[in-house]
């Protein structure tokens, strides 16, 4: 009877491990990727994107950061995600001196401690009206 209980020890805790594996993983350094639901975007309309986790999951409260067209390189905006992950780009912005610069890109999630950052490689054209 006692090797019965020993056994039982030994896999309970084995049980306590894996959970407490599988939390940790769950909750810290949980890869991240970005979806945006277009590749062009009509002038002064809006499109939108979602950051999601490893799950599915749609990642709340989120500095998600990018240029417009026709700003410098090194000049970036930032957008906030919602409490499901989704975040907008509203009044797209068309600058017809801009040529080939008329895109909004470099969206980058920079990550915090619970989740890594991401970069979506995409970009999002402006069309004239």
């Amino acid at each position: 009877m006692e090797r019965k209980s020993y056994y039982l020890i030994i896999l309970l805790i084995a049980l306590v491990i894996c959970v407490g594996v599988f939390m940790y993983q769950f909750n810290n350094d949980v890869p991240t990727f970005m979806v945006i639901n277009g590749t062009e975007v009509a002038e002064n309309g809006s499109f939108s994107g979602v950051l999601m986790d490893a799950y599915s999951y749609g990642v709340p409260n989120q500095t998600i950061t990018f240029h417009k067209p026709g700003y410098e390189m090194g000049t970036l905006v930032d957008v906030v995600t919602d409490e499901n992950g989704e975040f907008t780009i509203e009044n797209a912005q068309y600058l017809p001196d801009a040529g080939d610069d008329n895109y909004y890109g470099d969206f980058t999630f920079a990550g915090n401690g619970k989740y890594q950052g991401c970069t979506y490689e995409g970009n999002v054209t402006v069309i004239p009206k």
